[in-house]
């Protein structure tokens, strides 16, 4: 079996506020985009054999957490071989990893004959990470809660053309929701202007009303980044941020020629959304 985890942008995301059980609550629009990972599944006699082309390997990759936990559930004697290929950048806020975890959960509950209904695979997910059952759906949606909240929305009425550009450098989740407390109050806006532009499907104005609560810490520890999202809307972009937690910051455009040139010193890839 082959599969194809799609990496995501959020366009917005407003932390609510810490929760009791230490996650913070959150709402923001995860959006699909064409730049995935590509994941083999093939059936062995017994365990989980991984190879990756890049790190992290072994028990620490979420697919073989992902695998070991889907046995566990399911309490089938068999095995499973992964071959992973990585293309999404590793610590970029575009969910490679909960995006590679989704595919795992979804792609053995095919092989082994759906022993899993939906509800059950994104409760597993949520054990791995909270955006894994996003991943699993694989919409675009409303995502609330610490991410177990899942409204999925309505496709744009067109493709968008989303412009990646990705420092070279990874920013921890960890560190990022570590610090956002101390800037909660500094800004307030409301996401449900941002909520009703996507529905409405305004790309100009769901642009423009861009907003990342995380982008108050990361600019100011990389403010290398400000300037990547400023130059991004030097060059036309309808609007830019940083997705997730960061590092990648991504434009949008109505028209993109050779972006690529422009920022010779990162890694730039030009998507579209489904």
């Amino acid at each position: 079996m082959q599969l194809k985890a799609y990496a995501k942008v959020n366009l917005g995301l407003k932390i609510i506020g810490k929760r009791a059980d230490g996650y913070h609550n959150i709402q923001s629009i995860f959006l699909p985009i064409d730049f995935y990972d590509s994941i083999k599944l093939a059936l062995c006699s017994a365990g989980v054999e991984f190879t990756s082309n890049l790190p992290p390997y072994g028990r620490d990759n979420l697919c073989v957490k992902s695998a070991e936990l889907f046995f566990a559930e399911t309490h089938i004697k068999s095995g499973i071989k992964i071959g992973l290929e990585k293309h999404i950048w590793i610590g970029a806020g575009l969910g490679g990893g909960s995006s590679c975890a989704a595919q795992i959960l979804l792609g053995m509950n095919e092989l082994f004959d759906y022993p899993l209904k939906q509800e059950e695979l994104l409760a597993l997910g949520l054990k791995i990470g909270s955006d894994v059952p996003f991943f699993i759906r694989g919409v675009p949606a409303l995502v609330e809660g610490r991410g177990e909240i899942i409204t999925p929305l309505p496709h744009l009425p067109k493709p968008i053309w989303v412009a990646l550009v990705y420092p070279n450098f990874p920013i921890s989740t960890e560190w990022a929701y570590s610090k956002i407390g101390n800037y909660l109050t500094k800004e307030k806006w409301d996401f449900k202007i941002l909520e009703q532009c996507f529905k409405m499907g305004d790309i100009r104005e769901l642009a423009c009303t861009l907003h990342n609560d995380f982008e108050l810490v990361v600019f100011e520890k990389y403010p290398e980044l400000k300037q990547i999202k400023e130059k991004l809307l030097d060059l036309g972009a309808l609007g830019a941020s940083v997705s997730g937690s960061g590092s990648c910051i991504y434009g949008i455009f109505e028209k993109i020629d050779n972006l690529e040139l422009l920022f010779p010193q990162y890694k730039v890839r030009i998507v579209s959304s489904p």
